[in-house]
């Protein structure tokens, strides 16, 4: 008989999230030999303890995966609560319209929106509570309002919009198509890429689920933190317990704050005394500058805006948090490095930019390479190459060194966890898995979702892909899709166990780039098949791992795995339909607008542009930039490298399996952020190492009750209440929905300098 084992590890060999690798020894003896049911009793009783303080500081202590499951959330299950019902339902359907449309018209828009998933869990709960108190509760419509607003309501009616609140990346493939190619895609072909590009990633979340849902060490740091707000919310009985006021007096803190530093005074965005001593030097912008996005590194900055801290820093696990810090020092030097060395001719081009150049170091003219949408060598002769900022070549290096890094490195370490997943995939393998897990343990009461139904749902998305490959006139052929689904499962599979056991999702850059290069060399020089390689490449990965989550989510708060396999698919179908309506009404309406470089106040194309212009990079510039002997042919090679990375590392490790930095270092994670700073906003980079620092270690190792109980309420707290308030700035002053309202200028919202009053990137 298989057997996956939950049980924690040895605490003086084992740091929080890395007890799993491959030694199990001294609590695994005495706890193994005990009755599944025992486990539950004596967690819950232990459990109890904590929540009534009634337990020893080193009860509190959290030290494993397995710690932070039953200590910081409650295995209760009120069996008979309902879960599917009119409240959860529409609910549910409301807020999928909500977040699938908004985020759709905002794709459109010259100020991006985004409806979270912290957003969206309090909308719900108000309106909910609101429901239980107005709805009729007796007689014929009884059934409109059940009893009390019950936690697995709420939690299955959030599964559902958080998964429609988003604009598919198939509507980019689309809305490219219909403004660019003028390919006017047929609604059903349109409505069925949708569906089956989602769809794909929730079969192979089906083969995923004993590995990466069911145990205690794949424990997804995130999801912990939307689980302990439910239970807060639906649990510690009302606005008078500790933990709830903790929680609203830290939302209504942050709520206030925000609008500081995001609107009235944006230098908090990042302090730094370097910016504010010179702010007409280059150099200090590029390294001490981070309050604008590609200003700079921000060494040394000091970020007071939690908008761009976020809890990751609160709730990721301390050894991963040591991997990104490690890899955010090699970023101080490399990306220095390359520019200030000329390397790729770096110093042509900006600091920092995603942007493709010419040798003049203007904007390179994609379209004058093409005919017929397609590359034309001619042209390119002509035109001359293309080129990179020196940090965005590194950036494509490094992507591609910590993939084949990250795949190693989960193969060699977990390879206990990774087994059931190999073995589901043989039809003819009879072996049972065990989990020992007391959330799972609670679930054996609900009927799982059988087997059959994922591999089913998969069967039939590869197949509607297949159809509409062909009569969308992707010119991806067949075979192409399927080599590029197997990469994507095998890639579904590495970064799952990766966000599951050590909390990182830094690959969506990573992924996209190496489908696009990887299209270049199947589909040379077509940018409309380089773009559905990038779709089905990466977002069967995305809409997989956030099922496994949001499953995850489900055996915390002992959801039945049916009603969270229907409520996913609901979601997706309602997101995929009003994804698609929105797009088709915008596009007709607006289309010259979207057309235009700069848009109107009210719309732009400039998402879709963006996401046409990196397909023509790829799809028509891919092998001559990429190819053997080309300028930037280490790019593909750096895969290859990265594979061996971790090789070193594991047989230090299996020489001495019990030393701390040989069990815990990973070189994919250490490589994913070692140019970190070429992108975007960079001055929170110093708060957040400390602020992980301060709760990951010093309290949760000197103060073990308060992280055990207020760390993770905290984290959702600050994160929601940020959320609420960005929601409501962005509509009312920043131009949502309307004119932009920017606080008068003053010193500390100088409109000439970058935020944190270093020199412009623009200048």
């Amino acid at each position: 008989m298989g057997d996956v084992s939950d049980v924690p590890a040895d605490p003086t060999v084992s740091e929080y999230n890395n007890e799993n690798h491959v030694h199990q020894d001294v609590e695994s003896v005495n706890t193994e030999s005990l009755d599944d049911v025992e486990r539950l009793k004596r967690a819950e009783a232990a459990k109890e303890r904590l929540d009534n303080d009634e337990a020893s500081e080193d009860e509190y202590l959290v030290e494993t995966p397995h710690d932070v499951a039953i200590k910081v959330l409650s295995t209760r299950d009120d069996v008979d609560s309902p879960v599917v019902t009119f409240r959860m339902l529409f609910l549910g359907l409301a807020f999928s319209a909500f977040g699938a449309v908004l985020a759709q018209l905002y794709y459109f828009k010259p100020q991006t929106l985004f409806v979270s998933q912290f957003f969206l869990v309090i909308m719900t709960y108000f309106i909910g509570k609101a429901m239980e108190k107005c709805l009729p509760s007796q007689g014929l419509f009884r059934f409109l309002n059940p009893g009390p607003f019950n936690i697995k309501e709420h939690t299955a009616a959030i599964i559902m919009c958080s998964t429609a609140a988003a604009s598919a990346t198939a509507i980019q493939v689309i809305s490219v198509q219909e403004l660019f190619y003028n390919n006017d895609m047929n609604a059903g072909i349109a409505v069925f890429t949708l569906l089956s590009s989602q769809l794909i990633g929730y079969g192979f979340a089906g083969l995923l689920l004993e590995t990466v849902v069911y145990p205690s060490k794949t424990f997804w740091p995130r999801t912990i933190v939307t689980a302990n707000m439910f239970q807060t919310f639906h649990f510690d009985g009302g606005l008078s317990t500790k933990r709830t006021k903790v929680f609203w007096g830290v939302f209504t803190a942050i709520f206030i704050w925000e609008i500081f530093p995001q609107w009235i005074f944006p230098l908090l965005t990042g302090v730094s005394i370097f910016c504010l001593a010179n702010h007409t030097s280059t150099v200090i912008r590029n390294v001490f500058g981070g309050a604008s996005n590609n200003e700079g590194m921000g060494l040394l900055s000091w970020c007071f805006d939690w908008n761009l801290i976020t809890s990751n820093c609160l709730y990721t696990p301390l050894w991963t948090q040591i991997n990104w810090d490690i890899g955010i020092m090699f970023s101080y030097i490399l990306v220095p490095a390359v520019y200030y060395g000329n390397v790729w001719n770096g110093l042509s081009f900006p600091f920092m930019s995603q942007a493709i150049f010419d040798s003049s170091g203007n904007e390179y003219n994609q379209t004058a390479i093409l005919t017929n949408n397609r590359f034309d060598p001619e042209k390119f002769a002509s035109v001359g190459p293309a080129w990179f900022s020196a940090s965005n070549a590194l950036s494509l290096i490094t992507n591609n060194l910590a993939m084949g890094a990250t795949s190693v490195h989960v193969f060699l370490f977990y390879w206990p966890e990774l087994k059931p997943f190999f073995r589901a995939m043989n039809p003819w393998n009879n072996d049972t898995v065990v989990t020992h897990d007391e959330h799972y343990e609670k679930m054996k009461v609900y009927k799982k979702v059988p087997k059959i139904w994922f591999i089913g749902l998969l069967v039939g998305a590869y197949a509607v892909a297949q159809a509409t490959n062909y009569t969308g006139h992707s010119d991806f052929n067949w075979w192409s899709l399927t080599v590029t689904l197997i990469l994507s499962l095998f890639f579904t599979t590495v970064y799952s166990v990766t966000n599951a056991i050590l909390g990182i999702y830094e690959f969506n850059n990573g992924l996209d780039g190496f489908y696009q290069m990887l299209a270049s060399y199947m589909v040379p020089g077509d940018p409309v098949a380089n773009m559905y390689a990038a779709l089905y490449g990466s977002q069967p990965t995305i809409q997989g791992m956030a099922l496994l989550q949001d499953l995850k989510l489900g055996q915390y708060i002992k959801i039945p795995p049916r009603v969270n396999f229907l409520v996913q698919i609901l979601g997706c179908v309602v997101g995929a339909l009003l994804n698609y309506a929105t797009m088709l009404s915008v596009i007709n309406s607006q289309r010259p607008a979207l057309l235009t470089i700069s848009g109107t106040r009210l719309w732009s194309g400039q998402n879709a542009q963006a996401y046409n212009s990196n397909a023509i990079a790829w799809g028509a510039l891919g092998p001559e930039m990429f190819g053997a002997g080309k300028t930037y042919h280490m790019v593909p090679v750096a895969l290859a490298v990265g594979c061996f990375l971790p090789i070193p590392g594991y047989i230090l490790h299996r020489f001495w399996p019990k030393n701390i930095i040989f069990r815990n270092l990973n070189t994919g994670i250490i490589i994913q952020f070692s140019c970190y700073m070429y992108i975007g906003i960079n001055s929170p980079i110093t708060t957040w190492i400390v602020i992980g620092i301060i709760s990951q270690y010093v309290v949760r190792r000197r103060f073990p009750r308060m992280f055990t109980k207020y760390n993770y309420i905290v984290a959702g707290a600050l994160d929601g209440g940020t959320q609420v308030i960005s929601f409501i700035l962005n509509l009312a002053v920043f131009g949502a929905v309307g004119n932009a309202h920017l606080f008068p200028e003053w010193w500390g919202n100088d409109l000439n300098l970058s935020a944190d009053r270093c020199l412009s990137p623009a200048q």
